[in-house]
């Protein structure tokens, strides 16, 4: 269930950036996206790692008094920390633009710092219902935030349009969408609460429940939004790296187009390959040593397999995708090359996930720390030189560095060198077909696309084809086994009616 609100959530995210930029323009989705990390950042705090943290922590309390103690002290340790945080970007608001290369994000900025002060609540809601395993309300919470947050902000932006704002009020009005979208997710998750009461919170626990979310929840929640410090990266460095003109500006906007696609294409890889997650921290906390190879295995395999597909795929499709949904073909070549960090991203996340599953948590944030330092040197170096180009291969860099450090950290608890470079060669026979076939398709539709629907038609056409003959491929070559086909969504009744065909 959460996971399924979490791809409704992220196709909701994407959805919208669609009829953003048709609104707005790539100029305004620049406006928009650019700050876009400071919301998303602290946003994904309080439905992911904070709340984990939380849950974990209430699962040892001592009776119900001892756990009404710590959510309560996991609310005033993090809205102390979020106050604090919306003080300090209120007030460096025009400076933090200036770094941007642009000082009128800086209201939108200050509209972003109120949006901290929800958090706290959503985190410590989340993670009361986590801690007894109902997750149904964390999911549902989410799904309806996002739809509150895209309905409001369509709305203001339509209206804006119409009054003649310009793109930087627009991304304000945005944000104040998401102000409107937390609140209603705090009120249906109060709603849902039937026992939580105010409790005094002694000093002890206030202490204890502040330094486990300072240190683990932000160890889990640093390393676990790569694709987020990635967006960062670019937002500080391709305007000024490229003269932060008018035209850089919109030459941003257009590289933004492409990270929502990959942001969706990572979720959905990697959740599918990270199902058999809590079976892995069970088996290696009971030393099973054996038992978490296997499953550790299992989902490296899982997870390469699709998320492979999903690269190769959105790089092929690129054109028409683009097209289609954005009215023209501008940054095709700049979003082939950010296509390719879905693959190279995954194997980060997969990676990092395996040391998490080994309590191995901060191993994983150093990781995160390289591949950030990997991004802004590699920005420094090629975006001048290549534009939004030279980004695109700056992430994809920056991710093989993270997922290098991070396996070469897994091999010394537990060998897969080995195992790894075997799986890719298989998996690199695997889909020369599907590649031979979408460069075909992809040249023809260059010459032939004219139109919005002609884009879209070619590119449903590709997806059939290029899915049906890696599918085909999958199951001649024996890449997974039963049981991991049965990981991927209809996985299982994919195999029987290939099966039923050959016999």
């Amino acid at each position: 269930m959460f996971a399924l609100a979490g791809y409704v959530s992220k196709l909701i995210s994407f959805a919208y950036r669609v009829p953003y930029q048709n609104i707005a323009g790539d100029f305004g989705l620049y406006a928009y996206q650019t700050v876009y990390p400071f919301a998303a950042i602290v946003a994904s705090l309080g439905i992911y790692a904070m709340p984990v943290v939380i849950a974990k922590i209430g699962v040892g309390a001592k009776g119900p008094q001892q756990k009404q103690e710590i959510l309560w002290g996991s609310f005033y340790a993090l809205f102390t920390l979020a106050a604090i945080l919306v003080a300090l970007v209120w007030e460096m608001a025009p400076a933090i633009g200036s770094l941007l290369g642009d000082e009128q994000l800086a209201p939108a900025l200050r509209v972003i710092s109120l949006s901290y002060l929800l958090m706290p609540a959503l985190a410590v809601l989340r993670g009361s219902f986590q801690a007894v395993d109902d997750l149904r309300p964390s999911a549902w919470s989410q799904v309806l935030e996002n739809l509150t947050r895209v309905t409001v902000m369509l709305t203001l932006l339509f209206i804006g349009v119409r009054m003649g704002k310009d793109a930087y009020e627009l991304s304000q009005y945005a944000y104040m969408a998401a102000l409107v979208g937390g609140v209603v997710a705090i009120v249906f998750l109060t709603y849902q609460t039937k026992s939580l009461r105010v409790v005094n919170v002694s000093w002890s626990t206030f202490r204890r429940v502040l330094r486990l979310l300072v240190t683990t929840g932000f160890a889990v929640g640093f390393a676990s939004l790569g694709i987020l410090w990635m967006q960062l990266v670019d937002s500080f460095t391709i305007v000024n790296l490229m003269g932060g003109s008018y035209e850089a500006k919109v030459s941003k906007g257009v590289f933004d187009r492409g990270y929502p696609l990959v942001q969706f294409a990572i979720l959905f890889t990697t959740t599918i390959g990270m199902a058999s997650v809590p079976n892995l921290v069970r088996h290696f906390r009971a030393g099973h040593i054996q038992k978490t190879t296997q499953g550790l295995r299992s989902m490296i395999r899982v997870t390469t397999t699709v998320a492979a597909a999903a690269t190769i795929g959105l790089m092929g499709v690129m054109l028409p995708l683009n097209i289609s949904l954005f009215e023209d073909e501008s940054g095709t070549q700049a979003l082939i090359l950010l296509a390719t960090s879905t693959f190279a991203a995954s194997l980060a996340v997969v990676s990092m996930t395996c040391l998490q599953a080994i309590d191995r948590e901060w191993v994983a944030a150093r990781g995160m720390v390289l591949a950030i330092v990997v991004k802004s040197v590699m920005n420094g170096w090629l975006v001048p030189s290549y534009g939004i180009s030279g980004a695109a291969i700056g992430t994809s860099i920056a991710f093989l560095a993270m997922a290098s450090f991070n396996f070469k950290s897994l091999d010394r608890s537990i060998p897969l060198g080995a195992f790894r470079f075997g799986h890719y060669k298989l998996l690199i026979k695997t889909l020369l077909p599907m590649i031979g076939i979408l460069v075909g398709l992809n040249w023809l539709g260059s010459r032939w696309i004219d139109s919005r629907i002609e884009a879209f038609g070619w590119l449903i056409g590709m997806v059939m084809i290029g899915a049906g003959v890696y599918i085909w491929r999958l199951v001649r070559t024996h890449v997974l086994t039963t049981g991991e086909w049965e990981l991927i969504p209809f996985g299982s009744r994919l195999l029987d009616v290939l099966d039923k065909k050959e016999n």
